[in-house]
């Protein structure tokens, strides 16, 4: 009778639901979807249709398609994702809640899929906060740097069983959260289905501290647990460092100089060097356009002295463009433009960094 209820007890943790399929070949081929109102439509890419490719359905990707499926749900009917994909670029896969109205989005609902020949499943977990209301559509956000090809061979979504949800929520403790500008300085607070940790952890704390200041026949044990916990924080935390130290070393201390990334700053080291060897010696003031951190004229002012940077300005002879696709130059009055605005007197673009990064410099006083 008691191995009966064991076995009972341990089926229902495990059960497993039937996943629903919401897209694949078959899928999108049906009469009931070709009826139905609810269809997948794909956005931002200018190829808007699907091709029939071994085992799936290839997507010819500008570099950033989004896929939308209008469907009603909440992470009490499904909290898990799978997609069954490959392309041959690195792609970054984004899962996006109420994707056509607030399109709120967390690092938790995305992963990074290197490019390959053969299918990956990939599983994301919606147990989240922005799926505890019903959403009425579901994105699937597939960019890349360049065109890529990529064939999807399903996508379904299914509902955890406790003891995958139990199983997801240890390997949310330890997820490290992408780096940002303020890692440096804390560390953030480790997240369980979206929530910080501590939402879970406080009132367990609360009551070991109760236990061992009033309970002297439990004082040992609910100590233990205490230290326990203490143990997993600091290791927790331990790891999120060592996580970024090795994020550093293999972006910016393992390749070569030239493909050489840092953190949110991407390649602006090696551009500031650049800058350095390029510019003539009678260059002292510079104008500086730039996207991206807000602290990189700064940044070239302390790395480039005694060179004064002028922010966003038009006082000094030469321009020194970082990452403006808006900042081009126009070679029919050698006139340098942000969007259709004129920007700078005729001159002449001195070295090229790459196709959106260069220095300018006039050499005409008239506009």
């Amino acid at each position: 009778m008691g191995i009966s209820l064991l076995f009972f007890l341990l089926s229902s943790l495990t059960f497993d639901s039937d996943p629903e399929i919401i897209f694949s070949p078959e899928v999108l081929t049906s009469q009931d979807y070709l009826n139905s109102a609810n269809q997948w439509t794909i956005s931002n890419n200018t190829d808007g249709s699907l091709y029939a490719e071994a085992g799936g359905l290839l997507l010819k990707s500008d570099g950033d398609p989004y896929l939308v499926y209008p469907i009603q749900f909440n992470y009490k009917k499904f909290d898990q994702l799978t997609i069954t994909f490959y392309a041959d670029k690195l792609v970054k896969l984004t899962i996006i809640p109420n994707v056509s109205t607030t399109g709120f989005g967390t690092f938790e609902l995305v992963k990074e899929i290197k490019a390959s020949d053969q299918f990956k499943e990939t599983k994301i977990s919606l147990h989240l906060p922005f799926f505890k209301d019903y959403i009425n559509d579901l994105g699937v956000r597939l960019s890349s740097e360049q065109s890529a090809n990529i064939v999807i061979q399903e996508i379904s979504l299914k509902k955890m069983n406790p003891v995958e949800l139990l199983v997801h929520g240890a390997k949310d403790y330890f997820r490290v959260a992408p780096y940002s500008g303020f890692t440096a300085n804390l560390f953030p607070t480790p997240r369980v289905f979206g929530r910080s940790a501590m939402v879970y952890a406080l009132p367990l704390i609360l009551i070991l501290i109760f236990i061992i200041l009033y309970k002297k026949r439990f004082r040992k044990i609910a100590f233990l647990l205490l230290l326990v916990i203490w143990v997993l924080t600091d290791i927790r935390m331990s790891y999120e460092s060592l996580a970024h130290n090795a994020a550093d070393y293999k972006s910016f201390v393992q390749p070569s100089e030239n493909e050489r990334s840092l953190r949110t700053y991407d390649d602006f080291y090696q551009f500031s060097d650049w800058v350095q060897q390029n510019l003539v010696n009678n260059d002292i003031n510079v104008n500086f356009y730039s996207s991206g951190s807000s602290h990189f004229p700064r940044l070239l002012q302390y790395l480039a002295y005694p060179l004064v940077i002028e922010p966003e300005s038009q006082r000094a002879e030469t321009y020194i463009i970082y990452n403006r696709s808006d900042i081009t130059y126009n070679q029919a009055d050698s006139r340098l433009y942000i969007g259709q605005e004129l920007l700078s007197q005729a001159g002449e673009v001195v070295v090229n960094y790459n196709k959106n990064s260069f220095i300018f410099k006039e050499t005409s006083n008239e506009f």
